[in-house]
């Protein structure tokens, strides 16, 4: 399921926008202060079917997916009085009405207009008809990628950054991600009695693709990954071995985002990036989207970024300017 179109209404009671998305890809530009993380975080909690961060003081948002799938959000924060007369004609705080309708009983309106009531409320449908938000999560695959390095707070080990952190957890996943591809070779022998060079490197095509992805952006600084390994490590020309937390925060970076992708196992995800080049190389920044759309070609990226390298070799004519989409 991916991202048709979004609507966003009284950002910081001041801002709305409309955005139509790209199925492939769809880049946000703009300048410092013009709300692109906001944006991809407001998609990100939706998504997730998360209650937003009250400081955005947003009215509502709808997002219109693939599959016939509508996600409205609306935030209410005023009286029960209002909530009492506004939910005979808005459907979407009616549920919030009835869970609350004891409270309208036998209170007159100078106690309903003194007590107020926050609330966020998400309503899902497919097609016209009421969709579980269960059942949307089932079906719903997104990964958010922030690879913004800093510190771990202070009662942690100070050697460790937010980077470090994430690629510790990829790797344990990448480790699991090699270990289904020895049961499913496991499992087609014993099926079948014997597995062919084709069939194996069908299973293994995404994993080689990895590798070489990481090995050619590697390359200049005389890294390889050693392949004997489910764990992430590098052989250096010498002969040494570097594992990952001796990288600089752009080979993590690249390494996240590639990891990231590489597990979504070619299924259809809304991938969110904020500002991925950080830190990176003009190369691999220019080469990022390409790369990314190899490994999995069915997700649908959403990115910010401020980066001219991100949007060479074609892309420009996918990248939209925030007040492009402010209405």
């Amino acid at each position: 399921m991916k991202i048709k179109e979004i609507f966003v209404n009284g950002l910081y009671k001041e801002y709305s926008y409309n955005w139509k998305l790209d199925n492939k890809v769809n880049i946000l530009a703009g300048i410092n202060g013009s709300y692109k993380s906001t944006l991809l975080k407001i998609i990100r909690e939706l998504c997730y079917t998360n209650s937003l961060n009250e400081n955005y003081h947003l009215d509502d948002a709808t997002i219109l997916y693939t599959n016939d799938v509508t996600l409205r959000y609306k935030r209410f924060e005023d009286s029960l009085l209002k909530l009492k007369t506004e939910s005979a004609k808005d459907d979407m705080l009616q549920e919030i009405a009835a869970n609350v309708k004891a409270d309208f009983k036998d209170a007159d309106e100078k106690s309903l207009s003194d007590r107020i009531l926050k609330a966020d409320i998400i309503a899902l449908k497919k097609g016209r008809e009421k969709f579980l938000i269960n059942e949307f999560k089932e079906i719903i695959k997104i990964d958010y990628i922030s690879t913004f390095d800093v510190p771990l707070k202070m009662d942690e080990k100070a050697s460790k950054s937010t980077l470090d952190v994430r690629l510790e957890e990829l790797e344990r996943d990448y480790a699991y991600y090699l270990s289904d591809l020895a049961k499913e070779i496991s499992s087609h022998i014993i099926m079948h009695g014997s597995i062919d060079k084709q069939e194996l490197n069908d299973i293994y095509s995404q994993s080689s693709l990895f590798l070489t992805i990481i090995n050619d952006a590697f390359d200049s600084t005389n890294k390889v990954l050693d392949t004997t390994k489910s764990k992430l490590e590098f052989k250096l020309k010498n002969g040494n071995i570097l594992y990952t937390s001796a990288l600089s925060s752009g080979e993590k970076q690249f390494l996240i985002i590639m990891l990231t992708v590489l597990l979504e196992k070619k299924q259809e995800y809304i991938l969110l990036m904020d500002e991925p080049e950080i830190s990176m190389h003009f190369e691999w920044q220019r080469n990022l989207l390409q790369n990314i759309q190899k490994l999995n070609p069915n997700c649908q990226i959403i990115l910010a970024t401020h980066s001219p390298a991100l949007i060479m070799d074609g892309w420009e004519t996918l990248v939209t300017n925030m007040n492009e989409i402010k209405i």
